[in-house]
């Protein structure tokens, strides 16, 4: 059960990246000429639920379409929310960007929020803890509510709607978001055993201090 289970979150990854990738021109610099008005209307879906407006059954499909997945699995079904859920937050954290917002370096929504804690605190005149630690400076007392918020959720709709918060903020600082890895996080959340786990990982991820050598604030240095 485990091996079937590795194997198609495996494939279920594999694809979703292809669908990401597949929204940028060959060389993965730019958006294709398209991809906004495909955005546009993932985007749109978020303000619905899946079932009342399928604006991305193709991709869904195409994710789960591996000849082991078993229509009407609780799992499968997950990934069906998640998917939806997680390339819809993409195409708001996408909006109005050139440069691919999505990057597959499993960076988790704890450890985006930790480089969106350096960005906010990096012009501050005076410190209130070490600069190794930004996650403690008072200019981020947000970031810390609005991912506290999210790691409290009981659904998979509630994180949602605490993680739509955060990706505005993430998307003006230029900071990526690996979309496969948190769609997959999306997944597990479903599963209220694995929700304590999954919350620990971005909590550990968020206040992992700052070396003296990390010099980048955000994705654009």
């Amino acid at each position: 059960m485990t091996s079937r289970r590795q194997r198609l979150n495996d494939v279920r990854r594999k694809r979703l990246q292809q669908e990401l990738a597949a929204l940028f021109k060959p060389d993965g610099s730019k958006l294709r000429d398209d991809a906004p008005a495909i955005l546009g209307r993932w985007r749109q879906g978020l303000s619905h639920s899946p079932d009342s407006m399928p604006v991305l059954a193709m991709q869904i499909a195409n994710v789960l379409s591996h000849p082991d997945e078993r229509e009407g699995d609780r799992e499968a079904q997950a990934w069906e929310i998640a998917i939806y859920y997680g390339l819809g937050l993409f195409a708001v954290h996408q909006q109005s960007q050139d440069r691919a917002m999505h990057e597959p370096a499993k960076r988790s929504l704890g450890a985006a929020g930790r480089l969106l804690a350096k960005h906010q605190a990096q012009h501050l005149d005076r410190r209130e803890f070490s600069p190794a630690t930004p996650q403690f400076e008072a200019v981020n007392r947000g970031i810390v509510r609005r991912l506290e918020a999210a790691m409290s959720s009981v659904s998979v709709a509630e994180l949602v709607g605490h993680a739509r918060g955060l990706v505005p903020m993430l998307r003006q600082a230029s900071i990526v978001l690996d979309y496969v890895q948190f769609t997959a996080d999306l997944a597990a959340w479903a599963y209220s055993p694995f929700r304590g786990p999954t919350a620990l990982r971005w909590g550990r991820d968020f206040y992992a201090p700052f070396s003296i050598e990390d010099q980048p604030t955000t994705d654009k240095e």
